[in-house]
């Protein structure tokens, strides 16, 4: 049922607004800390998510990419999924007044359902609705099959209490452990007409409970104070504006991820000296391809856990001088200098034999090397992502007004280039681009007509040049990226194909030897099969996953990948050696492809030799020669 929806989650969550400030949605990166425990002091842990600036989950962060700092003191954390550590107990709450019959009641069941299968084994959800009245359609449930049968009886009708709704999702959640992570998931369309409640009730209800509210609006006839103002009620809540219910499965996909991929960070605090109750600061910090979020935060010392006062000592403070160190420079640089040229050439033959032992062992051995060194990827991509998306953020106000009057059509087709290029940037800043080249070529090249001829029209006409031109840029460099996404997924295909052949030799079963390629590989084909495993495990139809697959990477190699698995899944023929010779025929067209560019090669050399090389060369010869053929015919 929710499969179409799941595929549709990256496009969908691109044009959400996030209300949660505008420092908060200007950063690429950010730290949303929703849990602080500091009851078994000096041991502290935490709960924390990393987002980007659209909200989604930031994938692939490893543990040392986290760092942590308790006042000015570094610290080393330990950095586990918090899934792994604290189950989740969500109340997933939904306004089912009048104005949400039809299909935004069912978009939003369907997005409710998808929330509810991506949760796992042990976690826990409340499914509550509410109108003039608040209803607990389902208590806190570890049964899937159950929370999914509420969310299916519910009906739609009546005025709108959302602080009352608030109020009833805490109170649900009060019977959860108190060491899982509890939170709130809120959907109205509408106003506050019925609540018995206040905001201010609502809010310190939120803040006296920790419990983090992700409340998500639907239209635009909505209080975006008011929704603002419940998320920030406590720490790692978050407001989301969804114009359409088309949107809604998207978002809470990405809510799904983004809380199921909260990671645990457990210390040992060194604040081991001060007494109870005092406050202690600290950091956390995140570093991914140059960008570098932080969020600050603090704990107090719980009761009896703090240091005890010393007694005053009597004896008289002793003062132990430390005799000085004297440091004298040695005059003899040049034996310095030898012996550094010494070590580094030492240094260089010990490189030079590990690199040798490097290719001595077995077949297999050899065989992973080439591949990891095949598919590595070039350091400079995430810093070009950054740049760009660092130049297109304070163009996404200008993007947003306009997505809501563009054809249908026209946002579908970009949707699918911005898939294609990896989505370096959301649907609203491409548009804002767009327009600010326009604008500003069209400014440019009229004012620059008017100086050189003089005249509004040939301004005019120069400013109509220079809009055109500024509309086809960004379209010409955002396929660009395309071809070069598309080229490094061919380029990594090959290897990762060797690299699941070898995993499925080895026993892993697919799900298994993707997670090995994802774990080892950063690429735009590692990215891809990422989201297909993540497909996987929220339980959707393995075909249709992998056919999105070839479908996002427009590439025939990968359509015939795809097509291969599929066959051999519902033949049962073994996946290894579908892989083996999956990854041969590759590496037979890949030789072919390089033949042929190489006998293309001379015929596009000759263009440029032509009309660059042998005039430049004649110019050389003949040109002294020029003076005497002068003399002789008398041509002077």
């Amino acid at each position: 049922m929710s499969s179409r929806r799941i595929t549709a989650a990256a496009a969908a969550i691109a044009v959400l607004f996030l209300l949660s400030g505008p420092a908060r949605a200007d950063d690429p990166m950010r730290i949303v800390i929703s849990r602080v425990d500091a009851g078994q002091f000096p041991t502290v842990r935490l709960v924390a998510s990393v987002v980007d600036a659209s909200g989604k989950a930031v994938p692939g962060l490893r543990p040392e990419d986290l760092q942590l700092r308790e006042g000015n003191l570094p610290i080393s954390p330990t950095v586990t999924l918090a899934s792994l550590v604290y189950p989740v107990a969500l109340a997933i709450v939904v306004d089912t007044s009048g104005s949400m019959s039809g299909r935004p009641l069912v978009d939003a069941k369907a997005a409710m359902a998808t929330m509810i299968t991506a949760l796992g084994p042990n976690d826990q959800v409340a499914v509550l609705s509410f109108n003039a009245t608040v209803r607990v359609v389902q208590p806190l449930t570890s049964d899937k099959t159950r929370a999914l049968a509420a969310v299916g009886s519910i009906t739609a009708g009546g005025d709108t209490a959302i602080y009352d709704a608030v109020v009833g999702a805490a109170q649900a959640l009060d019977g959860a452990d108190p060491t899982v992570r509890r939170a709130i998931v809120l959907l109205t369309d509408g106003l506050d007409t019925a609540s018995r409640n206040t905001t201010a009730s609502a809010v310190a209800r939120l803040a006296a409970a920790g419990l983090p509210l992700y409340a998500v609006g639907l239209g635009e006839n909505l209080d975006r104070s008011v929704l603002q103002a419940l998320a920030q009620a406590s720490p790692g809540g978050a407001a989301y504006i969804a114009p359409t219910s088309a949107q809604l499965a998207g978002l809470y996909t990405a809510l799904a991820e983004q809380i199921l991929t909260e990671y645990s960070i457990e210390y040992h605090s060194a604040a081991t000296a001060l007494p109870d109750g005092a406050i202690v600061p600290f950091e956390l910090s995140v570093s991914r391809g140059g960008v570098v979020a932080r969020a600050a935060s603090s704990f107090a010392i719980p009761a009896g856990h703090g240091a005890r006062e010393a007694p005053a000592s009597t004896a008289p403070a002793t003062k132990e001088l430390t005799p000085a160190v004297v440091v004298t420079a040695d005059d003899h640089s040049s034996s310095w200098v030898v012996s550094l040229l010494g070590a580094m050439t030492a240094l260089m033959f010990v490189l030079w034999l590990y690199e040798l032992t490097l290719y001595v062992g077995s077949g297999q051995r050899r065989r992973v090397l080439a591949l990891i060194r095949d598919a590595a990827v070039e350091p400079e991509e995430p810093t070009r992502a950054t740049v760009l998306r660092r130049l297109a953020r304070p163009l996404r106000g200008l993007g947003g007004p306009l997505l809501r009057i563009l054809p249908a059509r026209f946002l579908e087709q970009m949707r699918e280039r911005l898939e294609l290029a990896g989505a370096p940037i959301s649907e609203a800043e491409f548009i804002g681009i767009r327009f600010a080249s326009t604008a500003g070529f069209a400014l440019a090249l009229g004012l620059i007509v008017f100086l050189v001829r003089g005249g509004l029209e040939s301004a005019a006409i120069g400013g109509v040049f220079g809009a055109a031109a500024g509309l086809s840029i960004p379209g010409f460099v955002l396929g660009s990226m395309a071809r070069r996404r598309k080229n490094a997924i061919r380029k990594a295909l090959v290897p990762t194909l060797d690299m699941l052949a070898l995993s499925a030799d080895a026993g892993l079963a697919f799900d298994g030897a993707i997670a090995q390629v994802v774990l080892r590989w950063k690429n735009p084909l590692s990215e891809e099969l990422r989201r297909l495993l993540l497909e996987f495990q929220m339980g959707r139809d393995r075909r249709q996953a992998l056919r999105e697959l070839a479908r996002r990477t427009d590439l025939p190699d990968v359509g015939r990948f795809v097509n291969a698995v599929i066959q051999a899944d519902t033949l049962g023929v073994g996946l290894a050696k579908v892989l083996q010779d999956q990854a041969l025929e590759l590496r037979t067209k890949r030789r072919q492809r390089a033949e042929e560019l190489a006998r293309l090669a001379p015929v596009k050399m000759m263009f440029p030799m032509v009309l660059l090389i042998f005039p430049a060369l004649f110019l050389v010869i003949l040109g002294p020669a020029v003076p005497r053929m002068t003399a002789i015919f008398n041509l002077h």
